[in-house]
């Protein structure tokens, strides 16, 4: 997928216990040669560029379809995720997701009920929106995502993941500062993700941004992702 035209453009910059990451995380939002609002977002590690890239498509304040490509020192794989809707109607929350992928013995096809879930393609610059829709259900939703916990695993890898998280509004003064810190016009979540990232602090501005991220890991460091380098058209209103 390419874009014809960039109407935002930023990057975010990694941290650990406060010492930088090679973590090589940057995205572009525009409108692809349909016409369509879409997002491209690539997260690469290393010297060798290995890592996961992201090409969605934008409507109704949901990712609608995404491709997503996994390369490492293996090999090079992709799936498709798509919600399934009625002709002339918009993607809505409940919608089939319909995924294809490489698994151990060909392509695979799953059509997975919606059912509340929510399809999330991992990379932090769609977390803002998924954190706006988790904070509107007290018990949190089903979210389905391309499964990377282990690539060793090259039968599941990219196959859909279903897990249940939850997101609440942060009080306190700690929220507050924090707030204070990243910008203007910043809602502070408490986020509970996988096993990886629990009790995540998450911050997000009035554009569904996602500009603060921080997560202990299970060996008790610090893990930090700020926004950085962002470009943002005047013409712009949110993200999605």
């Amino acid at each position: 997928m390419r874009l014809n035209s960039t109407l935002a453009q930023g990057r975010y910059h990694y941290s650990c216990d406060g010492r930088e990451m090679p973590v090589q995380d940057s995205w572009q939002l525009g409108d692809d040669e349909q016409g369509r609002r879409s997002l491209i977002s690539r997260r690469l590690v290393g010297e060798q560029g290995f890592g996961i890239e992201v090409f969605a498509s934008l409507d109704g304040g949901l990712v609608s379809e995404c491709e997503v490509y996994w390369r490492d020192e293996v090999d090079e794989v992709s799936a498709h995720y798509k919600l399934i809707h009625e002709d002339g109607k918009r993607p809505a929350l409940g919608d089939d997701i319909e995924v294809c992928w490489t698994g151990p013995n060909g392509p695979q096809h799953l059509n997975l009920e919606g059912e509340q879930r929510l399809l999330f393609p991992l990379m932090r610059v769609f977390m803002g929106p998924v954190l706006s829709r988790l904070v509107q259900h007290e018990r949190g939703l089903e979210v389905v995502s391309p499964d990377i916990v282990d690539p060793s695993q090259r039968g599941k890898l990219l196959s859909p993941r279903v897990s249940h998280r939850t997101a609440k509004p942060m009080v306190g003064d700690v929220s507050g500062q924090k707030a204070q810190e990243l910008g203007a016009d910043i809602c502070a979540y408490i986020y509970q993700g996988d096993e990886a990232e629990r009790d995540a602090h998450c911050y997000v501005d009035s554009r569904s941004l996602l500009v603060g991220y921080d997560w202990p890991s299970s060996t008790g460091r610090l893990w930090q992702v700020r926004l950085r380098d962002l470009e943002w058209s005047s013409s712009l209103g949110g993200l999605f």
